[in-house]
Order: C-alpha cells, then structure tokens, then sequence
C-alpha cells in the first residue's frame, strides 16, 4: 500500500504560511503540512492513500525563491520557506485549470446528490456556467450492482486507475487512447460487471467529480448523518464510516487513519450492509409459551431471561451455563461478555468460535512463546522482504490484508505461498508455490527447517540468546530432507530448499498461516 512520503518523528521545522509562521513536520509534504494547519489546499488527481502524480495543477502554491508555483502535493517542506496558498496569481492559476475541465462537463453533474469535490470548486469560484459538455448514454454503466459508472464526468485525473493498481492492486481501469482522446475505461473494454473489478469501491471514494458513485446514494439521497464503527464481517477490524439518511444507511466509507485498514475496505465491508434492513431481522423479542413465539417488550424479555438464568443457577449451580462470544464481534463486546460470564453468572464456561480454529496454533504458541497470540503487526507487512503465507486464501478470506500483501509482493518482497490450491496470490510474479499435498504441512515445515540448518543458514547470534533445545531440533529435523519426504509433502525439493533459503536470507521474514 502506497501513499504519501511519511515524516521522521519528532523533527519539526518552522515556515511561513499565508504570513503567518508555523510548525510543521519535516519530510512530509507541502500539501500535507497546510492541511495539518487547517488550510483546505484544492486538490482534483491527489488522493493520500496513493502515491502523488502533480498532474491537476490545483494545489499549487507561490514559494517564495520559486519563479513558477509548485504543486504542494509532491513539493517537500524545506526549514524556512515562505509560501502564499492563495495568491490572485495561484487563484488565476486554479480557474484556468477549473475551466479548461469544465469546457467536457456536462452542467447536469452539479445536480448530483452528493456535492464531489470537482463541482465544489466550481460553485467556490462562480464558474458553474461554463459546464459545457453533454452526457453521453453510450458512457454510461451500470451494469456493476453497487458502481454506476458515467464517463462523461470524468476529467482524467487517473485517480481511479491509480487507486485501483496501488491500494487494491486489481489493475481494473484503464486508459486507452492518448492525448484529447484518451478515456477511462475497465480492463473488459466493455463493462465493469465484465472487468476484473472486486468491487471494494476504492475507486468510487477516490472519484473527485461523480463520474464513479455509490447507487445507494443515487437511489435513497445523500446521507445526514455519518457513525463510525468496525466491520463485522473478518477479524482484521477494519473501521468503517457509516452514512445514514433518516436513520437508514445509504452509505459505507472506509476510515481514512483506521490503523489496520488505512482507508480501505473490501466489498463485503463497503456495500454487503442491506442485511441490517433486511424484513427478515428479528426486530421485536420473541417469548416461547405453550410451544409458540409471542411478541415481548424488551423490558419483559430481559426479565425473563433473568428469571431462568436465576432458576437455572439456584437448581444447578454456576457450571450448569455457559456463554459464547464471538470472533465477529468488537474486543470491547467480547470483554463485556466474558464479564458477564464471570462476575454476573459466576461461571468460567465462556468460549467462542476462535478457540476451534486457532486451537492448535494457540497451543504451539503458548508453549513456544508463554502466550497464544501473534509476535508481529499487520504494518510488518510494509518492512518484510519476504513473506510466507501458510494455508491461508487470504486475498478472499480477509480481503483488506491480502491486498497489503499483494502490493508488497508487488514491491518487490519474495512471496511463498503453501496451499493445495492455486490461490490469486499464487500468480503474483516470483512467486514460490508450494502445492502441498493434503496432510503434508507438518513433514514440509521440517523439511525446509532441514535445509536452513544444513546449509547454515540460522542466525546463530541472535539464537543463542533467545531459543532453547536448538540443539534437539538440529538432530530432529536431520531426517526430514526435502527429497526424502517430497512423496509425504507432494512437493519438488528443489522447490522446498529455494523456499528455505528465501525465508531464511531473505529477512526480514514475517508469516501468515
């Protein structure tokens, strides 16, 4: 994942904005240093979750020493510059720029439901009248389920291409053609629905001019209220900005400074959210009398189930009830139920669907380490020169993650994935499949733990101060060469020793299973 350059921590240098001095942090950027300040810089093709291209002009800024005004989007903050961000010349500027795109814009576009950036601009400087373009129905598609597409909004700021092949790495838009002729369009050459696109609506928040919009919003209004929240759906607890009409959602964004998802989501976060008005929810308690459901009031339905519970633990004790949480559910939720297990309930039968899953790697964990829980952070993605994904589809199962993944792959880290299956991740270039056969995980784990020791390829300093029984697991793993065990694993062992000696000198290494 990609974006703008990030500062050192804790270096400041000092400018002069607008005549006014200010602090700022150094390495960052012009344009993010006026909008940490509270200047609201335009901006038509920057977007800070993709890397800066300076081709819109908008956000230009006067530097003092400078003969023209540079763009603020990839100009770096140098100590003691004196910078204008709203000069009559860099006002003039932006209205050649604003009219220029406004000659193929059709007028209509200002009608939108949701004002976007580009019309925004327009009203701000009054030139809403020199929208001179027409819609044109053969640009129009909405063949997408969630995306309605009209190319006849756009102003070919590549923000759309960019995110795609940057963020998500799905590389569906495209531009064809070149010069006055060149247009966006999917990688199908005809409709979305028939392109590559996943649907994670990257490109749709990205859109400064409504060219790409949400159908819901086109469909029930513009939202009026916004809350935000985690998605429910994976356990990589993405956040989400929940946009509500009338107390209805028409709209999930991502969170732009979420720490795990850093301004994405996947399609079942950004638009698989009808369920939570769907007639087939249970909106009313349900009592059960005589073998029939009847409507409750909720005071009576909590009541009752307090009653039985008290029946239940005076009858049978503490141990008779048990609580489940859920690994769907926010950290906050699942300590509020284990609180109520223990000191409401007074029982310890609290469990959730995680221990099943992880039960295994949980327990090697905790006996390797003293606890069951993970030594590395999804940002480790970002510094790992190799990544080693164990059994995991995860391009599918948590989509946000593997995306991270696949644009370090993409980067130029080594990718090794061990799966039966010929995953998305698989067909990444360079990377290493080993097509494990089914109940070969553990022969294959000591095959390629032979390999690193025998060609020595064990950090033996940083070893020797933090491992015990090395010495045991060099004589265990003596019997597992790869091509002694390659009719247990289904592997080549050439395959397997280039795998090893990848993870092992290609560090730092981070895993996934």
């Amino acid at each position: 994942m990609m974006g703008e350059p990030t500062a050192p921590e804790g270096e400041r240098m000092h400018i002069v904005v607008d005549g006014h001095p200010v602090e700022v942090d150094a390495g960052s950027t012009l344009l993010q240093a006026l909008r940490r300040v509270g200047l609201d810089v335009p901006t038509l093709c920057h977007d800070e979750r993709i890397r800066p291209q300076a081709v819109c002009r908008m956000c230009i800024v006067e530097v003092e020493g400078h003969a023209h005004p540079v763009p603020s989007c990839s100009t770096l903050v140098e100590d003691g510059m004196v910078v204008q961000t709203a000069s009559s010349r860099v006002e003039a500027n932006r209205k050649v720029t604003l009219r220029l795109l406004a000659r193929r814009h059709p007028p209509e576009a200002l009608r939108s439901r949701e004002e976007h950036a580009f019309a925004r601009y327009l009203r701000e400087r009054t030139l809403e009248g020199e929208l001179a373009g027409t819609t044109d129905p053969a640009r129009i598609d909405d063949s997408n389920p969630y995306i309605h597409v009209d190319m006849s909004r756009c102003i070919t700021c590549f923000r759309c291409v960019r995110i795609c092949d940057e963020l998500q790495g799905q590389f569906v838009w495209k531009v064809w053609n070149r010069g006055d002729e060149d247009e966006i369009r999917p990688d199908s050459g005809t409709t979305l629905l028939a392109s590559s696109c996943v649907s994670c609506g990257a490109c749709v928040t990205s859109c400064p001019t409504g060219a790409l919009e949400d159908k819901t919003v086109l469909e029930r209004g513009a939202p009026d209220a916004h809350t935000r929240t985690t998605c429910p759906y994976c356990g990589v607890g993405c956040e989400l900005d929940v946009r509500t009409r009338a107390g209805s959602i028409v709209q999930v964004l991502p969170v732009l400074d979420a720490p795990v998802s850093k301004g994405h989501l996947c399609v079942k976060g950004r638009y698989a959210f009808e369920f939570v008005q769907s007639p087939d929810r249970l909106t009313t308690p349900l009592l059960r009398e005589n073998g029939a459901l009847r409507r409750a009031s909720w005071a009576e339905a909590i009541r009752t189930i307090g009653e039985r519970f008290r029946v239940i633990l005076d009858r049978h004790g503490p141990g008779a009830v048990g609580v489940l949480g859920s690994a769907r559910s926010t950290n906050e939720e699942n300590y509020v139920a284990q609180k109520f297990a223990r000191v409401v309930l007074g029982t310890n039968n609290i469990d959730c669907c995680a221990r099943v899953c992880h039960a295994p790697s949980a327990r090697a964990l905790s006996a390797m380490l003293g606890t069951g829980a993970a030594t590395g952070s999804f940002d480790d993605i970002e510094r790992a020169r190799t990544i080693l994904l164990w059994g995991a589809n995860v391009t599918e199962g948590h989509p946000v993650v593997g995306a991270r993944i696949k644009q370090r792959a993409l980067a130029g880290a080594q990718l090794i994935v061990v799966d039966p299956r010929r995953t998305e991740l698989t067909r990444l270039p360079g990377a290493i499949h080993l097509r494990v056969r089914l109940g070969g995980n553990v022969p294959l784990l000591n095959a390629m733990a032979h390999v690193i020791v025998e060609e020595g390829l064990i950090d033996e300093a940083f070893v020797r101060d933090r491992v015990d029984g090395l010495e045991e697991l060099r004589a265990f793993v003596a019997d597992f060469r790869p091509e002694d065990v390659a009719a247990a694993t289904g592997v080549d062992p050439a395959l397997v020793r280039e795998a090893a000696r990848c993870y092992a000198r290609g560090t730092p290494s981070i895993g996934f299973h």
